[in-house]
């Protein structure tokens, strides 16, 4: 009987010990499925606030687009209203020299700032003087073709990455 004792009890450690082996498997494989389940969600929140900061700018965007849209239907009944106004053809130089004076200027004062760029920096001189979307994207296209990379455009318009992306493509297509 002795022998049966000592069978038994021996039988008895043998399982302990495999079930004390299988309690330490499942428990790295918890701490494993822990890691890796805390490295989705720094992933995840990454790719949230990057999708929040796209939904950003592409509301800003989205508000330059209304002002463009707006911007051409008021030019469009300008000069519906010039047209129909207009007694000769030929007698309507007079109505549009003061527009003309006021864009050569804008066109001048605006070149000047076009020859240079500091990556990181302002472009804007004056400061306080916030400049229209339409002047940023357009700004934004053109130092695009001048070979200024997106995030030095970026950076010197402060403006986003992708507000940048789409405004070289969208304003961009529309000025060639």
């Amino acid at each position: 009987m002795d022998a049966y004792v000592i069978l038994f009890i021996f039988f008895g450690l043998i399982i302990v010990l495999w079930s004390l082996r299988s309690i330490k498997k499942d428990i790295e494989r918890g701490e494993k499925i822990l890691h890796e389940s805390e490295k989705a969600q720094k992933t995840l929140s990454q790719l949230l606030s990057e999708a929040i900061e796209t939904v950003e700018e592409l509301d800003s965007f989205g508000e330059y687009i209304i002002e463009r849209i707006e911007n051409k239907v008021r030019w469009a009944k300008g000069e519906i209203l010039d047209i129909e106004k207009a007694p000769v053809k030929g007698d309507t130089e007079h109505l549009n020299t003061e527009e003309k004076v006021e864009k050569s200027d804008q066109t001048k004062s605006y070149a000047g700032k076009e020859d240079f760029i500091e990556p990181g920096k302002d472009m804007q001189r004056d400061e306080g003087k916030k400049h229209s979307k339409e002047e940023l994207y357009r700004k934004a296209v053109e130092l695009y073709k001048q070979g200024y990379t997106v995030d030095e455009i970026a950076s010197s318009l402060n403006i986003g990455k992708g507000e940048a992306k789409l405004a070289i493509r969208i304003v961009g297509r529309e000025r060639s």
